[in-house]
C-alpha cells in the first residue's frame, strides 16, 4: 500500500516543488544548481510524510504542500553539503553526479544555502498554516539545535566516545529530527492536538532511527546501482555506525526495533488507510535495499 500511495502522490510532489522553485525567480547558475539537485528525483520520503500526516489528521492536503515542500528543500541543501570533499565527499548522488562535480565545490555550496533559506520563503509567501509553532519546529530540526548539530558531532566525536548511547544521539539530530519535523512538524503546522503531536514526534524518532541505521547497513551491504550512491563512504571516511559498534546482525535488529516502536505509536490513531500506509512505511524503512 505505501508504495502504491508514494507513486500516486509523487506526481504532485513534483509539480509543487518546482512550481515553489519557480515562484522565486532565481537567476542563472544558481537556479540551474538548484533544478539539478532537486530533478535528481528521491523517494521524496519527508514531503509524502506531510501529505500523509494531513490525510491521517483530516487536514486539506493543499495547506501543508509549502510546509512539504520546505522539508525536501532542506533535505535536498543537506545532501549537496554532505556530498562536499570537506565532509562526505561522494561523487554520486542518486544516481547521478553530485552536484560540486557538475558545478563547482562553490557553486554548491552557495545552492545549498539558498535551499535552506528559501525553504522559508516557500513559508512565508505561500503558506497558510501555523508559522510560529510549525516553522518554529522545522528551523529547530535544520539548524544548529537539530541536523547541523548532528553532523557535527558525526564529525568530531573521538574514537574512546564511540558508543551506541553517543550514536544514537547522532541519528537523532541529524537523521531523525527532520522526520519529526515532517510528522510532528506538519501536525502542529495544521493546529492538530498535543496527543496527536506528541505520538508523530516519538514516530518520527523511531522511523529515522530505522532510517539511518538501515541506511548504514546499505552502505556496507548494497552496491553503488541499487543504492545510488557511493557505497562504502562510512568506512573510508571513518565514520561511526551501527555496523562497524555492534556488526551487521545486530544492526539490523536494532532498525527492526525501532521500527517496531514507530509502529505502536501510531496506536494514538483510528484506523484508516493512511494509518496503514504510515505501518508499512515504518516496514518499508528496514526492508529497503536503497
Amino acid at each position: 500500500m505505501f508504495e502504491k500511495f508514494i507513486q500516486k502522490e509523487k506526481p504532485f510532489i513534483e509539480e509543487k516543488l518546482f512550481f515553489y522553485l519557480d515562484s522565486l525567480k532565481i537567476p542563472g547558475v544558481l537556479y540551474e544548481a538548484m533544478k539539478y539537485s532537486l530533478s535528481a528525483g528521491g523517494k521524496r520520503i519527508r514531503p509524502f510524510l506531510a501529505i500523509a500526516v494531513s490525510q491521517l489528521l483530516n487536514k486539506k492536503k493543499e495547506v501543508v504542500m509549502p510546509y512539504a515542500c520546505a522539508l525536501e528543500f532542506i533535505h535536498t541543501y543537506s545532501l549537496m553539503h554532505d556530498d562536499l570533499p570537506a565532509l562526505d565527499d561522494d561523487d554520486i548522488r542518486r544516481g547521478q553526479l553530485s552536484s560540486h562535480k557538475v558545478f563547482g565545490e562553490d557553486i554548491a555550496v552557495l545552492a545549498g544555502d539558498a535551499f535552506n533559506t528559501d525553504a522559508f520563503s516557500i513559508l512565508f509567501e505561500h503558506g497558510k498554516g501555523n508559522f510560529q509553532q510549525g516553522a518554529g519546529y522545522l528551523a529547530k530540526a535544520g539548524g544548529g539545535r537539530g541536523m547541523v548539530l548532528g553532523q557535527i558531532e558525526d564529525c568530531t566525536v573521538p574514537e574512546k566516545e564511540r558508543t551506541v548511547d553517543i550514536l544514537n544521539s547522532i541519528n537523532l539530530l541529524k537523521t531523525a529530527k527532520l522526520l519529526m519535523a515532517s510528522t510532528a512538524g506538519t501536525a502542529l503546522w495544521l493546529d492538530s492536538g498535543k496527543e496527536s503531536v506528541a505520538a508523530l514526534e516519538k514516530y518520527g524518532l523511531n522511523l529515522g532511527l530505522a532510517f539511518q541505521i538501515t541506511d548504514d547497513i546499505l552502505d556496507i551491504a548494497s552496491s553503488t546501482e541499487e543504492f545510488g550512491k557511493t557505497v562504502g563512504s562510512d568506512a573510508s571516511s571513518n565514520k561511526v555506525t551501527y555496523p562497524l559498534l555492534v556488526g551487521l546482525e545486530r544492526a539490523e535488529e536494532k532498525a527492526y526495533d525501532f521500527s517496531k516502536k514507530a509502529v505502536a505509536e501510531l496506536g494514538a490513531f483510528n484506523d484508516s488507510e493512511w494509518k496503514d500506509v504510515l505501518v508499512e512505511l515504518a516496514e518499508y524503512a528496514v526492508r529497503r535495499k536503497k
